[in-house]
């Protein structure tokens, strides 16, 4: 069977238009129906979280606030 990679992603909303950016990553590699690969991080992207979207994710502006930053974490999760 082949490999497969399910990646999620957490935001700050879903309009990247007016500003809304991802705050976390998280891919898993599936094989054969095993997880052999797992990958997650925080990203800090420059923008307040919404109250409402803290709430919802559980992730909040003082946790990403030393998270790496977008282009970090997306190289990063390139190479997994």
């Amino acid at each position: 069977m082949a490999k497969i990679v399910v990646i999620d992603f957490e935001t700050t909303g879903l309009s990247p238009n007016l500003g809304d950016r991802a705050t976390e990553v998280a891919a898993v590699i599936v094989e054969d129906n095993n997880i052999i690969g797992r990958y997650q991080s925080l990203m800090n992207a420059g923008v307040t979280i919404p109250f409402y979207i803290q709430q919802l994710t559980g992730i909040s502006n003082a946790m990403v606030r030393k998270a790496p930053s977008p282009q970090k974490v997306m190289q990063e999760l390139a190479d997994f």
